[in-house]
């Protein structure tokens, strides 16, 4: 037996940092994300190769279990894999290969992909049945237990794809749109720390409380505009936004000279709107690019590592290939 599956990565593209201070966000998945092939094996071996990490292990079942004791103060993306195996029972081995088609540790949701696609694969192999909502429960639980905490937002746009917006309650609303969203993602190549720019962005607030809150009620109301762009398919109005909040987001000290110059320069090629995307401190940027994402791409793609993508309108998925 051969089984196929797949999960978006997703884009932050509206609501960095305020999320956590409940105000509203934006996120799309993308077709980009976690390919996952899972052939079975007449023994109890389970051969694991992880793509572009070049990362194989060779285990062994025990009465159809792994258990397999990873060290979880590495939290490397292995973990997540043998975390969801850890939790099923097997009656034969299998070979399992993740080819991941993004940039690892940039904010797009690549540990989620990772969790989500391999889960549905191995629920496949194993007959288990799961909706949905059971498959986004058990990623985030599988997510929160090897990091400590995480957003509900990175595992549900994997499992469920689209774009969902938000809200002030932390409840998350698939936003209604007909329009295409064909954006250029741009890595500078550094690692940015999520923890130290959730703090520094803290530090300030508690510093400027009513500087903050303004800069935050801004971002806020972008984006709440950009909802209504979306679904009134605006895309003007979108680049628009997107550029104001890039500035806002420099001005609450997450932006960094590279990543700003990134912006700058897809804009001279020719990106209609542009900002970073996640925590800031390094990582990527999205470029807008409605007519002309070609010649965009081209020009960005000589200068730093790019893909081009689109909303995934669907989540994750998995299919028997050959019986």
């Amino acid at each position: 037996m051969k089984i196929e599956a797949f999960a978006p990565g997703k884009i932050i593209l509206f609501g960095e940092h305020t999320v956590v201070y409940n105000k509203p966000a934006i996120a799309v998945a993308i077709n980009r994300g976690v390919d996952v092939e899972l052939t079975s094996r007449d023994d109890n071996d389970v051969n694991i190769h992880i793509s572009p990490i070049n990362y194989s292990q060779k285990l062994v079942l025990t009465d159809g279990m792994l258990n397999y004791e990873y060290d979880s103060s590495n939290k490397r993306i292995s973990d997540y894999v043998y975390e969801v195996i850890n939790r099923f029972k097997f009656n034969h081995g299998f070979n399992l290969n993740v080819n991941i088609n993004m940039y690892l540790g940039a904010g797009l949701g690549s540990s989620a992909a990772v969790t989500v696609a391999v889960l549905k694969a191995v629920m496949l192999y194993t007959d288990n049945d799961a909706t949905l909502d059971e498959i986004a429960s058990i990623a985030r639980d599988i997510e929160i237990k090897i990091q400590g905490a995480a957003s509900p937002i990175d595992t549900a746009m994997s499992t469920y794809g689209g774009i969902i917006y938000i809200d002030e309650n932390s409840n998350l609303n698939p936003i209604n749109f007909d329009m295409q969203l064909p954006l250029i993602v741009s890595n500078c190549e550094i690692a940015g720390n999520t923890g130290e720019l959730v703090a520094s962005v803290k530090d300030k607030y508690d510093k400027h409380t009513p500087i903050m809150e303004s800069i935050f009620d801004a971002m806020a109301k972008i984006a709440t505009d950009a909802k209504m762009a979306l679904e009134c398919g605006n895309s003007v109005k979108l680049a628009e936004l997107m550029n104001m909040n890039q500035g806002l987001l420099d001005a609450i000290g997450v932006n960094t000279l590279e990543l700003s110059e990134m912006v700058y320069q897809s804009r001279k090629f020719g990106s209609e709107g542009s900002k970073l995307t996640g925590s800031g401190g390094g990582g990527c940027i999205i470029a807008y690019a409605p007519h002309d994402i070609d010649e965009v791409y081209v020009k960005l793609s000589k200068l730093y590592k790019t893909f081009k993508c689109e909303q995934s309108n669907s989540g994750v998925y998995a299919e028997i290939v050959e019986k």
